[in-house]
């Protein structure tokens, strides 16, 4: 039998409640929350620590969320669920699951690549990403210039739970650019300021991929540091494609050159 909640003003409602709004509360509790199964089971099965989950019996029931995960239970009523819920359609389960540590090293593979995400602000375009890094054998993601926190409710929702799957890491971009030279990637930076087309580069192995900022592009220390300014040719009147498009065409170049073998 689960504990139930029924009150708006009850304590741990308003917990789950700040969670979902505020990024610096998430940070300084190391803890946030996942709304979803396929979610939830992601992140519990990739190491993340689930704490607490909240089910709405109306939606799912009680025997269904105690089969698939092990841990505290409680049971919310409709109207309290409404106010921790963030999607329009949900399953009737949310969890307050734990930070996991990031551990930074870099995987020997027979073929390498890595994206570097600079200064991307909107989470939408971030969980994307996330998807075509999953979809495309990303070996490793860094996260530099950061402008919205790994656990964003809207990240975790656009990234299908795929942002609990893969390596990612946070770094200043010299730190970044540090570590990748020190095991020999080629990096390659998507600009404007070039006439260069992503199709004719040959990547090499291993490889990164950097793309910038919706408005700005990516930063100046990338444009100076790059081996090389890539660009995918507009055939229309707009001058560049979503980040999350640009992403995913270039890193499926990179498989498609190496025979969809990384």
């Amino acid at each position: 039998m689960s504990k139930k909640i029924t009150s708006l003003d009850n304590k741990d409602i308003k917990h789950v409640k700040k969670l979902v709004n505020k990024s610096r509360f998430r940070k300084e509790t190391k803890t946030f929350v996942i709304e979803g199964k396929r979610e939830l089971k992601m992140a519990s099965k990739n190491g993340y620590v689930l704490n607490k989950i909240y089910y709405n019996p109306n939606i799912i029931d009680f025997k269904q969320v105690s089969d698939k995960f092990d841990c505290e239970i409680v049971e919310v009523s409709n109207i309290i669920y409404s106010k921790i819920s963030v999607r329009n359609t949900t399953e009737g389960i949310i969890g307050l699951v734990s930070e996991k540590k990031q551990i930074i090293s870099v995987e020997e593979k027979k073929i390498n690549l890595a994206l570097v995400i600079d200064g991307v602000e909107k989470p939408g375009n971030i969980g994307a990403i996330l998807r075509s890094c999953d979809a495309s054998n990303v070996n490793l993601i860094i996260l530099t210039n950061q402008k919205c926190d790994l656990y964003n409710p809207n990240i975790i929702r656009s990234s299908l739970g795929t942002v609990f799957s893969q390596k990612i890491i946070q770094l200043d971009s010299k730190k970044a650019y540090d570590l990748l030279k020190k095991y020999n990637y080629s990096i390659y930076a998507t600009s404007l300021e070039t006439n260069k087309s992503y199709e004719s580069i040959k990547y090499d192995n291993p490889c990164a991929i950097v793309v910038g900022s919706e408005n700005l592009g990516i930063s100046k220390f990338w444009e100076k540091n790059a081996d090389e300014l890539i660009k995918i040719p507009m055939l229309g009147l707009i001058d560049s494609l979503n980040v999350s498009v640009s992403a995913a065409i270039t890193l499926f170049e990179v498989n498609r050159q190496n025979k969809f073998s990384l």
